[in-house]
């Protein structure tokens, strides 16, 4: 087991000097790469101005949840090879600024916005349409995104999901925490 563990550690490290030394040559300062850095920036001023102060708290827990699950989901896509990221804003194989900060954002806007359940599931059935068969497409065009075992389709329920999962997760810690006053 030493060796099979002191061989993954080492194909590691090399992984680590080539994907720094790609990023350095061929990912840094391209135009995928200013897209990633004026999106970002730009979703989080935008997110800045319109969250609502008076529910910080309850909007950016929800904000964490989907962050966490993105992340994770993530994690485990580029671990599997069901996709990867040739561009990336970091010198890092996840596309951290996607998952942390912009989906997070646009998530927090639909809870934010649509109160209701039925609005919600709207709001965030179109997201999810947009997501998956309009943004996605986009990435893979402006070569942030690459597919290797995975479909478009496949998103699009996921989308919805965090999306249903979380509100109703945040709307009984609300519950629990009024009962408990």
């Amino acid at each position: 087991m030493e060796s099979t563990w002191n061989k993954i550690v080492e194909l590691l490290q090399q992984y680590r000097e080539v994907r720094t030394e790609y990023w350095l040559h061929e990912n840094l300062f391209t135009f995928s790469w200013w897209i990633l850095l004026v999106t970002t920036v730009g979703i989080f001023i935008v997110w800045f101005i319109l969250l609502d102060k008076k529910r910080i708290f309850e909007i950016v827990t929800y904000g964490f949840f989907v962050t966490a699950v993105g992340v994770i989901g993530d994690a485990i896509g580029v671990s599997l090879l069901l996709w990867h990221y040739p561009n990336t804003l970091l010198p890092v194989s996840q596309i951290a600024e996607i998952h942390t900060v912009q989906m997070p954002i646009i998530y927090m806007l639909i809870y934010q916005y649509f109160h209701t359940w039925k609005s919600f599931l709207i709001a965030s059935t179109i997201n999810a349409f947009v997501f998956a068969f309009i943004l996605e497409p986009l990435l893979v065009w402006l070569q942030i995104y690459e597919l290797h075992s995975w479909k478009h389709i496949y998103s699009f329920f996921p989308y919805i999901l965090i999306a249903i999962i979380f509100k109703f997760v945040v709307n009984k810690f609300k519950r629990l925490d009024k009962y408990y006053e």
